[in-house]
């Protein structure tokens, strides 16, 4: 029967064996096809999903930065109006500020500049700590912008400028020194204006951070401003700043990706995909300054927009950002699948692994957009939502919630001493025991690094202060137990939301971050954590 099949009809049986095994072929191709389009997708989507949360992270953290500098810029004000007799040596004064620069360490100069723009009063912070300059080394300023602009403004208004490179003697200071000046009018006990006070923050600080949340991107994360020059750069960190040099330079995001600007410029937060690579962007404006400052100050801001961007290009390999094009999708497919076209009846078992490893990676991307994977703590992104969404479901008459900011004590010492991995014990640690002492509708956020937000739904001040206390006593179990090489220690400050106050969440956070730091001074002079 197979030689007669074999000699008279071999034709249709070859056209038959063809047909079939074309057919099969096919459906086993547009399978591995899908497969590689599912997986490509869900790895974009974790990538889109990471991007989107990271950019909003940077952009939560400068907004809450700026406005907690104008807050330090009217307590500078403050010690000049109670303290300042308007004599010749303002040694007082200049010791409240050199011990407040020491406490902060995020200010180069705090200074007050007369009518004229001297100079009187000048304190300069360096790697030693803060010292007062002497009167022959202060300077005029009075044709500075900052200065001019401020001088002008009336009680009660705070002058904000824009990011650039400090001037000293009408050069750009060397090694460059990235600042943004706070300065507003002073006006003694009888209502005259003296003058001025400038704090000159460091925008390193704020740019470092920036830098530590950028090392997660999948690809390259910018922040440019208000005429899309660099201010930060993660790949190339030689195209920052060309404004201060030439401000006619052409180092600019613009003149790199016109048609993007154009779209990015336009204001709000979103995505791109263009030829060059995929955009993800937001838009920092500041008008959130004049609100979220404190009572009676008028912030107006000279900053202009900032844009914060994260950059994928578009020839980066496959396996950093997987390609959505039809046809490098199924080359890849093909040669990676070749060897099963000789075993079709596994076809069903590649289609249940295709359905299990879709789903098991939709689960992951849920998590992991949603936790922080080393603490099983929310995120900052989705932790903050949430918070968020619970404070605008609070009314008047059922308003019940108190915040609790933390910070573990000396984990850059462990990290440093120990090695990560002892941070790392640190870390959980911390999380699992504040999560194990607190009730179930409670829950923790990382924010990120050593911070954490522990938010105590229905209970007020006092009574969060007792489970923090229940918290504080597991900790000290811990240290006396298990004798470990190092302690741990936990900075807090808890702050309680008012609903018939209209209290706005962003203030109740910093309110709570005061308090902590409050705390962090108290403890880091009278605790060690590495045991000896």
């Amino acid at each position: 029967m197979i030689k007669k099949i074999l000699v008279q009809d071999s034709k249709p049986f070859l056209l038959s064996l063809l047909f079939v095994f074309l057919a099969t072929s096919l459906l086993f191709f547009l399978a591995t096809v899908l497969i590689q389009v599912e997986s490509n997708r869900v790895k974009r989507m974790e990538i889109d999903i990471s991007e989107r949360g990271l950019i909003a992270s940077e952009e939560y953290f400068v907004n809450y930065k700026i406005n907690r500098l104008t807050s330090d810029l009217q307590f500078i004000n403050d010690t000049m109006v109670l303290n300042g007799s308007l004599d010749d040596s303002w040694s007082h004064i200049a010791a409240l500020w050199c011990a407040y620069s020491n406490s902060r360490k995020v200010y180069d100069q705090i200074r007050f500049l007369n009518s004229q723009g001297d100079e009187m009063i000048r304190v300069d912070y360096s790697e030693d700590g803060a010292f007062a300059l002497p009167k022959e080394k202060l300077q005029n300023k009075k044709d500075r912008y900052y200065f001019q602009k401020t001088i002008e403004m009336d009680m009660g208004q705070t002058y904000i400028s824009p990011l650039d490179l400090n001037v000293e003697n009408d050069a750009i200071e060397l090694p460059i020194n990235p600042v943004i000046r706070f300065a507003q009018p002073y006006f003694d006990q009888n209502g005259v204006k003296q003058g001025i006070v400038v704090l000159n923050y460091s925008a390193s600080d704020i740019l470092s951070q920036i830098k530590s949340i950028a090392t997660s991107s999948f690809g390259e994360v910018y922040l440019l401003n208000n005429d899309s020059f660099w201010l930060y750069h993660s790949k190339a960190s030689y195209k920052e700043w060309a404004f201060a040099y030439n401000p006619n330079s052409t180092v600019k995001f613009s003149d790199y990706y016109a048609k993007e600007w154009g779209m990015i410029s336009s204001g709000g937060s979103g995505t791109l995909t263009t030829e060059n690579g995929y955009f993800n962007y937001t838009t920092i404006t500041f008008d959130s300054v004049p609100a979220s400052a404190p009572s009676g100050i008028d912030a107006f801001c000279n900053i202009g927009n900032w844009y914060i961007v994260s950059f994928i290009p578009s020839g980066i390999d496959a396996e950093t950002y997987p390609s959505s094009d039809f046809g490098s999708l199924a080359l890849a497919a093909f040669h990676q699948y070749a060897i099963f076209y000789l075993t079709i009846l596994l076809f069903s078992l590649v289609l249940a692994g295709f359905i299990t490893s879709s789903r098991m990676k939709s689960r992951q991307v849920k998590f992991f957009s949603e936790y922080d994977v080393m603490t099983g703590a929310y995120n900052r992104h989705s932790g903050i939502d949430k918070l968020a969404d619970l404070y605008k479901s609070l009314s008047k008459n059922n308003c019940s919630m108190s915040i609790c900011f933390i910070d573990v004590n000396g984990l850059k010492q462990v990290n440093d001493t120990l090695g990560h991995e002892a941070g790392d014990a640190l870390i959980i640690t911390v999380a699992k025991t504040i999560r194990t002492h607190i009730r179930d509708n409670d829950f923790l956020i990382r924010l990120g690094g050593d911070e954490f937000l522990i938010v105590f739904l229905g209970i007020d001040e006092e009574q969060a202060e007792n489970a923090w206390n229940r918290i504080v006593a597991e900790f000290e179990t811990i240290n006396s137990t298990e004798q470990r090489k190092y302690l741990i220690s936990v900075s807090h400050g808890i702050e309680m939301l008012n609903c018939t106050l209209n209290q706005m969440l962003d203030n109740v956070l910093n309110q709570a971050d005061v308090k902590m730091y409050e705390e962090k001074r108290r403890i880091k002079s009278n605790v060690h954590i590495i045991r000896e």
